[in-house]
């Protein structure tokens, strides 16, 4: 088995020093190879890692600024392992890490697995305090520092393992962040997949070195974890609530002290009491037992707020999570032509060949292309309409697909694959007669499309040049996901409706029943399944509030 360790790394070569240097000292026999993405920083790393480039194998990669997450996704297609293992760059590898993976892997294979992080002695007093936090059985259930005791393990991103098979499955990691770890690991449940945590591969994880910093992070943590419920409501859990729960309950505490009820701040204070005790014996130090407190608290608080916050801004307001929280979603280019893909093998001889590829590698500007797309009945049509109606191009697929069908050359292709007999009128293609031979055929399917797609893809490539002066364009595309057409796309909006609308919608619209209709939404991608792959989701249900969201939307699009 050939690893290939990923780690993304953003203005900070100090981290990515100490964790190459770890990795220096490392037991492991067997041969890997080092890929660092370096995710448009200001400050780069590519010195420190020319440091090490005869020593260790290092592949290193510049890319425009897209986020943790589609870095990763970069590396790994660009790795050339059959396995990846991912780090943040404030990770330091123990020597007996990679030995530890290989004997798991061998002894009971899984295709993505999660470690624990543990806190060097070298850490500050404060990043030992934030580590006991973030990892103890009394603050998480221990799930972070290595307990087994859960169902089914979520592995985190700064210390995990996937496999290439599902990784490409899977298309790796979204755009949200954080949560872009738990929402990878239950795509990949749905896919079959199995998650299994490796309690000896455990790295040294310095997390936040202030308190700022941390309740930042934490309150994110919050907010994007009912955004996942709202996505996968089957994996919700009432534990999530236990820290707004902790948070409502001690301010009610404290208003029971009015009438004279102090059992309940007594209990608080007991619970606060024993964090300082475990901290300080775990730690062997009073000091970090005092500043666990803390810890504790602003986490419990920032999760807490933050987890409310999403909550009534997602389930009651019925905000789109990309527009509630615009701060938990990056952008997601590294598969766009703006991207500066430069690839070295990195030696001290090559670091002005580096600069040189910045300055150079950069692209001209092109549109950039939105695509739009959503499951029959949702509404895309509208919302279509709408992008049209404030000036902005839309390429609705269905109706340029039968313009590029009426093509002499491709009839004359079509006629060819199916016979003369499709072809009526005025050398017109007779429609009924085609669908007739493709319904519930797949293989007749597949041959027509193996015809119509490449046709209707240099349509569009020449549609987008002749609209190149608009600083972006809509795609609507019903199959964008299934017909592979969200690759050409650098944003993905998806339209969603609550199924009984849906449903009366195509009634409305079409000569069918209830029953074809539930058939044909049930023969198409699921909600779910589309809203995972998308970068903006539009609730299409009453037309005032999906007008409010597009002109939101838009405006969004705009400042990017």
């Amino acid at each position: 088995m050939y690893f290939s360790i990923i780690i993304p790394v953003y203005n900070r070569p100090d981290e990515i020093n100490e964790l190459l240097e770890s990795l220096l000292q490392s037991s492991y026999k067997g041969e890997y190879e080092i890929v660092i993405v370096e995710d448009g920083s200001t400050i780069a790393c590519e010195e420190v890692v020319a440091k090490y480039s005869n020593s260790l194998n290092i592949s290193y990669y510049f890319k425009s600024n897209s986020g943790p997450g589609d870095s990763r996704n970069y590396g790994m297609k660009k790795a050339k392992g059959d396995y990846f293992i991912i780090f943040d760059s404030d990770c330091i590898i123990p020597d007996h890490y990679l030995s530890e993976v290989e004997k798991e892997l061998n002894s009971n294979y899984v295709d993505c697995f999660g470690g624990p992080d543990k806190a060097l002695k070298s850490f500050s007093n404060i990043q030992k305090a934030i580590n006991f936090a973030m990892t103890s059985f009394l603050t998480t259930g221990g799930i972070r520092g290595g307990s087994e005791k859960i169902s089914k393990f979520q592995p985190r991103s700064f210390n995990m393992g996937i496999s290439k098979k599902a990784f490409l499955d899977s298309n790796g990691f979204g755009n949200i962040h954080p949560g872009e770890d738990p929402d990878l690991s239950i795509r990949l449940w749905k896919l079959g997949y199995e998650t299994r945590l490796f309690s000896s591969a455990f790295v040294y994880h310095k997390r936040r070195i202030d308190w700022e910093k941390f309740s930042v992070q934490v309150s994110k943590f919050g907010k994007a974890r009912p955004i996942l419920n709202l996505w996968y409501p089957e994996y919700s859990k009432v534990t999530f609530w236990f820290p707004t729960i902790f948070v409502l309950g001690l301010i009610i505490s404290f208003v029971l002290l009015f009438a004279l009820f102090d059992w309940a701040l007594k209990l608080y204070f007991l619970y606060f009491l024993l964090i300082f005790i475990v901290s300080s014996f775990q730690n062997r130090n009073p000091v970090i037992g005092l500043l666990s407190i803390v810890a504790v608290w602003k986490q419990f608080f920032g999760y807490g707020f933050g987890f409310i916050e999403s909550f009534f801004k997602i389930f009651f307001l019925r905000q789109q999570p990309q527009i509630a929280f615009p701060e938990l979603f990056f952008k997601v280019n590294s598969n766009s032509e703006t991207t500066i893909n430069t690839k070295v093998e990195v030696k001290e001889s090559n670091i002005p060949e580096i600069k040189k590829a910045l300055i150079e590698n950069t692209t001209p500007v092109k549109p950039k292309i939105i695509g739009l797309t959503g499951g029959i009945g949702s509404g895309k049509t509208t919302v279509a309409n709408y992008f049209q109606s404030k000036g902005v191009p839309v390429y609705i697929s269905d109706i340029e697909a039968k313009k590029v069908m009426a093509f002499p050359e491709i009839i004359s292709q079509i006629a060819a694959v199916f016979g003369s007999e499709i072809v009526g009128e005025n050398n017109s293609l007779d429609r009924d007669k085609l669908a007739a031979i493709v319904f519930n055929n797949p293989d007749k399917l597949k041959q027509l499309n193996a015809i119509v797609h490449p046709a209707v893809k240099k349509h569009f490539d020449q549609w987008v040049v002749n609209n190149n002066n608009f600083p972006y364009l809509v795609k609507e595309a019903a199959i964008l996901f299934e017909s592979g057409s969200y690759k050409d796309c650098d944003t993905i909006i998806t339209v969603t409706a609550p199924i009984e609308t849906r449903i009366a919608r195509v009634l409305e619209r079409d000569n069918t029943t209830r029953e074809k209709v539930l058939q044909r939404i049930k023969n198409q991608l699921s909600d779910e399944e589309r809203i995972a792959k998308s970068h903006y989701i539009i609730t299409n249900e009453d037309l005032e509030q999906t007008k409010i969201q597009m002109d939101t939307l838009l405006n969004l699009l705009k400042e990017k």
